[in-house]
């Protein structure tokens, strides 16, 4: 179907501000088939603070990392994420089209005020996004003459947040289908009628899920004091009437259980036919929603059925699970990230194996690789200028490291702890953890843990912030990295280290150790201070066993390739969707 101008919705003047019509290098590029991701929380971007602003991490590499391989198979990517509000630690607003790739941009989505917002208190922002987004999507889409819901592929959501606002602009897409079946159907006959749903009151008579209703009330009207039966023969091609529908049409109960207006608006809408298909037929097509979810709710809550109220109060479980149960019922795909998410999906919420494709987080192996001493120069000299080691000693000694965001669920003050027994057992050993703000109060935490271990001094070092370019080979550097973090949808940094060569020791809340390489890393109890200090104590007392445990983690890393599961991504949504690229 081609798009109607005259049900669009009007590009309003805060999309303009953000839209740049003038500067093309903003619009989506060329004649590429176009793909939409959403990831809506944190500090998502071009650039990735890493490991310390909040709710900024695995999520935001993944999204990125998908998106390059996107673009390496022939798509035209657009990110949307929330904007409005500064930069991570710069004076700078998030906003505007900001290019991350030739054919990626991201689009910084105003909504929630002009303040940082964290997860758990994202829901009052989403219903502002949804709005600016669908203005946004219609105006471009009307340049391209195609309806809304056609101008992507796919429009792949990631997290609940991102995954209320795309139910959201579906509702509104089919919300403009019905509207235009409705029109086409009474052909007319009900003008005053149907000019009640003109402009944004089709959305809030939420004109889709009331369909139905709307639709017997304006059969009624049409037809003015016609019969039920005489309405149904009216509006119901002869073709479309089976045996089976003859037969109960022919029942009194059949025409007196139709004299309630939504009854019969329904029975009208699974059988009258606008260009050879139902309304529902029509209202499938625009549902191109899939939602990559990361973690959900119901998992993460048992991890936590044993925590402090205080500490769960926060997390707000029963508004996310109430979200994701409604969005499971809504979104007609799914990605999982862990066979834990996929399993949860298929016997929690009821989907079918077939609508859930699996996309663990993959690896840019060109960044996340094993590397020599010779080209791990920059990065020792980064080490020593924080700890005030020499490149030498560091050169000779055992390191261990972790990186994350600094949040309390990744236990970093745990490590302080079982590595204060390490030092007191070993020479020449080392912990570096990275992640900031120093003025994060976690981070200030971590620092007063430290200084109660009088053995951490010039062993432990907490490294803030630690640049971009330089993640890759520090993550090469260590004998050991350790994760202890007891909340995690995949746990990207232990995957991170794998590829690298690494040896792990993983707590065992992390699914990419337990669900992946549950035979080659070193899994311990969460929470368990003793555990983690015995397992790195193992693990750097024999060699043969940690460079043998780092090789079977690299070859399993090996296995998680960005493009070519994206490319049988891209396959798995057309055919599900029934869409033939151009």
């Amino acid at each position: 179907m081609r798009y109607n101008n005259k049900s669009a919705v009007k590009f309003d003047t805060l999309a303009a501000k953000l839209y740049f019509f003038d500067d093309m290098k903003n619009e989506t590029t060329g004649n590429r088939p176009r793909i939409a991701l959403m990831t809506n929380h944190g500090y998502a971007g071009v650039e990735i603070p890493v490991g310390g602003a909040p709710d900024t991490g695995g999520q935001n590499f993944y999204v990125n990392s998908k998106a390059r391989a996107l673009e390496v198979l022939g798509m035209d990517v657009t990110i949307f994420t929330r904007g409005g509000f500064p930069f991570y630690g710069k004076d700078k607003i998030r906003e505007g089209v900001q290019r991350m790739g030739e054919h990626i941009r991201y689009v910084y989505v105003p909504g929630g005020g002009t303040e940082f917002v964290r997860k758990e208190d994202i829901s009052p922002a989403l219903k502002e996004e949804a709005l600016w987004l669908s203005d946004f999507i219609a105006t471009e889409a009307a340049k391209a003459g195609v309806a809304p819901w056609e101008y992507y592929e796919c429009f792949d959501t990631h997290y609940w947040d991102a995954a209320i606002i795309g139910i959201m602009l579906v509702e509104r897409w089919q919300n403009e289908e019905a509207f235009s079946f409705f029109s086409q159907c009474l052909d007319g006959r009900l003008s005053q009628e149907l000019e009640r749903f003109e402009g944004e009151n089709k959305h809030r008579y939420s004109l889709c899920r009331e369909a139905g209703f709307h639709f017997g009330l304006m059969a009624r009207a049409a037809f003015d004091g016609a019969t039920t039966e005489e309405i149904l023969f009216a509006l119901m091609p002869e073709e479309t009437f089976t045996e089976q529908i003859r037969a109960s049409a022919s029942t009194p109960q059949f025409y007196a259980m139709l004299e309630a207006d939504c009854l019969l608006g329904q029975a009208l809408l699974n059988h009258v036919r606008v260009d050879g298909m139902t309304l529902p037929e029509r209202l499938r097509l625009v549902n191109r929603h899939v939602w990559t979810p990361h973690s959900l709710g119901i998992i993460k809550e048992r991890n936590y059925w044993d925590k402090h109220v205080e500490q769960v109060r926060s997390l707000k479980f029963c508004e996310r699970n109430s979200h994701e149960q409604m969005i499971s019922s809504h979104a007609p795909l799914f990605c999982s990230t862990s066979p834990e998410i996929w399993s949860t999906l298929y016997a929690y919420y009821k989907q079918k194996a077939d609508v859930i494709f699996d996309f663990p987080p993959c690896l840019d192996t060109e960044i996340f690789r094993p590397r020599s001493h010779s080209e791990l120069t920059a990065a020792y000299a980064y080490l020593a200028e924080k700890s005030g080691l020499t490149a030498h000693q560091l050169k000779s000694a055992k390191i261990i490291f972790e990186s994350s965001r600094m949040d309390k669920t990744k236990r970093k003050d745990l490590l302080l702890r079982a590595f204060a027994k390490v030092a007191r057992e070993t020479d020449d050993t080392y912990l570096f953890i990275g992640g900031g703000p120093d003025g994060n109060p976690v981070f200030k935490d971590l620092k007063k843990v430290k200084a109660a271990y009088p053995e951490l001094e010039g062993r432990a070092f907490l490294l803030g912030f630690m640049p971009s370019y330089m993640v890759g080979e520090l993550f090469s550097v260590p004998d050991v990295y350790v994760s202890a973090s007891e909340m995690e949808g995949f746990g990207m940094s232990v995957s991170q280290a794998a590829s690298a060569g690494v040896a792990v020791v993983s707590s065992d809340l992390i699914p990419f150790a337990t669900q992946f390489a549950s035979d080659a890393a070193v899994i311990v109890p969460a929470g368990d201070v003793d555990a983690f200090a015995d397992a790195i104590l193992d693990l750097l007392s024999d060699d043969a066993k940690r460079k043998e445990l780092a090789g079977k983690l690299y070859e399993i890393a090996q296995e998680l390739n960005w493009v070519n599961t994206s490319r049988k991504f891209i396959g798995w949504y057309r055919r599900h969707l029934r869409i033939t690229p151009s």
